[in-house]
């Protein structure tokens, strides 16, 4: 059991017993209506994503739909199920497809289409350190925290000391290796101390100050971009000329935090199914 399954099953465990003491009641069908029309109507109206989580007792699919209004949207889905097969909504009949239709909120709909492209129908073993060899390292990202830093591995067998965080599917190895590569050299060039070590499989950082070491951790482990992170970019834009590389970098970093927090969500998903 990871961290996020154990957190989940000490909140349900804690749930029921302090407060389920006794059945709900059942709702009639036209408070049943009423209440999901009020759901929808909370459902924000920005772009996003629209998923439908299948899973086996040893695999799951996430099929995806990417939104521009994830409101109207998600209601012509419920509406109109087969004028979306790709997220296979009918495949075990047309019942509860609210409960299998899920949504959720970004800030931008290009963050949507990354991880569109990143994760829909692609096959996950839902344990997947069970799997992971040589021949076979696994598709996550894992984070080591360190003394004097924090590690990424791109693999569970090259993973530093210390209980690994498994972060999921967030990004390309070779195009995260040449922005975290970037990243410390935009500091350095600012003034900024941060020692970023590209290995083959990992990529260290350490030996910089505290505070910058824990914004860029929280990105990869929570998927925030903190205040903080947002006052050194603010901080290196009047420190650097070429603001190009400096943009990239920034819209590299948001859209990785974004598929963080997506996993997080599936993670949960996956201990509710």
């Amino acid at each position: 059991m990871d961290d996020i399954e154990f957190m989940v099953a000490e909140t349900f465990r804690h749930f029921r017993e302090n407060y389920q003491t006794e059945m709900p009641e059942v709702p009639s069908a036209e408070e049943a209506l009423k209440n999901e029309s009020e759901e929808n109507d909370m459902i924000p109206k920005g772009p996003g994503i629209i998923y439908h989580l299948q899973k086996s007792t040893s695999l799951f699919v996430v099929r995806t739909f990417v939104s521009q209004n994830l409101q109207d949207d998600y209601d012509q889905i419920l509406e109109y199920p087969e004028n979306y097969p790709s997220l296979r909504l009918l495949e075990t009949g047309a019942h509860s497809l609210s409960d299998k239709l899920r949504y959720f909120p970004l800030d931008h709909q290009v963050q949507a289409e990354i991880i569109h492209d990143q994760i829909s129908n692609r096959r996950f073993p839902v344990h997947e350190e069970m799997m992971c060899n040589l021949s076979d390292p696994g598709f996550s990202w894992w984070l080591s925290k360190k003394e004097h830093g924090f590690q990424l591995s791109f693999t569970l067998s090259v993973n530093g000391d210390g209980e690994p965080v498994k972060l999921g599917p967030i990004g390309d190895q070779q195009l995260a290796m040449r922005n975290f590569q970037l990243l410390g050299l935009l500091l350095n060039e600012a003034g900024l101390n941060l020692n970023v070590e590209n290995e083959s499989n990992r990529v260290q950082f350490n030996d910089g100050e505290e505070f910058l070491l824990e914004e860029i951790k929280d990105l990869f482990e929570f998927g925030v971009v903190g205040e903080g992170l947002e006052n050194l970019f603010k901080l290196l834009a009047r420190r650097i000329k070429d603001h190009s590389q400096l943009e990239t970098l920034w819209f590299y970093l948001q859209e990785v935090a974004a598929m963080r927090r997506f996993w997080i969500q599936i993670q949960y998903n996956l201990v509710e199914t």
